[in-house]
């Protein structure tokens, strides 16, 4: 299934700081070519729906129903993949009790972009992004948030920026033109949402 970009065309993809550190800091109008998704799930139970759908739920937040699949396994545990009209994949979770492989299923999930780990799997003893092209998007960011709170010592980083965000949680989000991860925040780790357009 191809995904229809009409439906959503901005995404917001969660980011952490290591990842940041190990592959670079972004800035606002910055192109990511060739990329993949991996997702992190917070519900995810079984459902007679074949109709595969995507909405979003808040900034970060989606829920899809779609196919679930273990497409290879990744040391001791399996590569799950979902197909809800786009492609996400993730290692090292294993499926809960109740669900297998090739089951529908519906989830509510948060979207990373890949850490180079596509390359790594395979499906069927090929490439995963050569069975699957379709898995790999091209991006824009357009807007960077940063989670802001207070520093060790209570001294409190980007104090005088607007809040844009506020996460269910309660994590407070504020807009910044790029990352910086070694000076933001104090150089604590805190988290980034990437607001970004599919090309």
């Amino acid at each position: 299934m191809t995904f229809d970009k009409n439906a959503i065309k901005i995404f917001g993809i969660s980011c952490l700081t290591d990842t940041l550190r190990q592959f670079g800091d972004y800035d606002v109008g910055d192109m990511l070519g060739n990329t993949a998704l991996t997702f992190v799930w917070t519900d995810i139970e079984p459902t007679q729906s074949m109709t595969k759908s995507l909405k979003k739920l808040n900034i970060e937040l989606y829920e899809g129903v779609g196919q679930i699949l273990v497409v290879n396994n990744y040391g001791n545990y399996p590569t799950l993949l979902f197909d809800c009209g786009i492609y996400a994949f993730k290692i090292d979770r294993r499926l809960p009790k109740g669900i297998e492989s090739g089951m529908y299923v519906k989830m509510r999930f948060y979207l990373f972009f890949d850490e180079d780990y596509l390359s790594m799997i395979s499906m069927n003893g090929e490439s995963l992004s050569k069975v699957i092209p379709d898995m790999i998007y091209d991006w824009k960011i357009k807007d960077i948030l940063i989670s802001a709170r207070e520093g060790k010592n209570g001294e409190k980083y980007f104090e005088n920026l607007p809040v844009v965000y506020t996460s269910p949680e309660g994590e407070i989000f504020k807009r910044i033109r790029g990352t910086d991860t070694h000076n933001d925040c104090g150089g604590y780790d805190t988290n980034y949402i990437l607001i970004c357009e599919m090309l």
